[in-house]
């Protein structure tokens, strides 16, 4: 029996229709949320850090030692707490909502893990920097890594993490090395990623 051309490429189309919807489905568990969580503290730390600008909050001195020491902000401590809830918080809602559960969650763990030392190597060799670059190079680093997985699992990631990335540029050279980049960051990147995820739990859902 031959199949036409027509009835191929139909079914073709049906099947890659399918793959679609399967992966869109089984994102949706997990990649919503986990967007929905890094949004929301992107927001809070950038916003606490352009805050800091006006608020004389107090610093403390820490020692370590006799010949090391550093003083630490409040609004420095807020990134290390917030990123570590943010860690925890997306292993548990991977863990709990993922409709399937293989191997290559941990491949993606160890990515993003692998992608982390490798920010703090270029940070140490590309030193010096000031606070504006480096919260540049923090808020584009994740933008690569979803770009990454965007040609792997979903263009909808792609697209999310290159609008980010043209954002991020525009701020940090529209506003340059100036208080108002980073509620820019705040309102247009971590609002578009969270608002990312909300769209995803919506229009996503099975």
């Amino acid at each position: 029996m031959e199949i036409s051309k027509e009835h191929a490429q139909d079914s073709l189309s049906q099947t890659e229709n399918v793959a679609m919807q399967t992966r869109r489905r089984i994102a949706a568990g997990c990649t919503g949320p986990i967007l929905t969580i890094w949004g929301t503290i992107w927001f809070v730390a950038y916003l606490g850090t352009y805050l800091s600008y006006f608020f004389e909050w107090q610093a403390y001195h820490l020692q370590i030692g006799s010949r090391i020491g550093a003083t630490i902000s409040i609004a420095s401590l807020v990134w290390p707490v917030l990123i570590t809830v943010g860690v925890f918080a997306s292993w548990f809602v991977s863990t709990r909502k993922s409709p399937i559960l293989y191997i290559h969650n941990k491949r993606f763990g160890l990515t993003w893990l692998i992608l982390f030392l490798y920010s703090n190597v270029w940070l140490v060799l590309l030193a010096p920097w000031n606070e504006y670059q480096i919260g540049a190079f923090a808020a584009s680093l994740p933008m690569f890594a979803y770009i990454v997985m965007g040609l792997w699992m979903d263009r909808f990631l792609l697209w999310l993490g290159m609008v980010v990335t043209v954002l991020i540029i525009a701020g940090f050279f529209l506003f340059h090395f100036q208080p108002l980049f980073w509620l820019w960051v705040a309102v247009l990147g971590g609002g578009t990623v969270a608002g990312t995820g909300f769209y995803i739990q919506i229009r996503w859902r099975c």
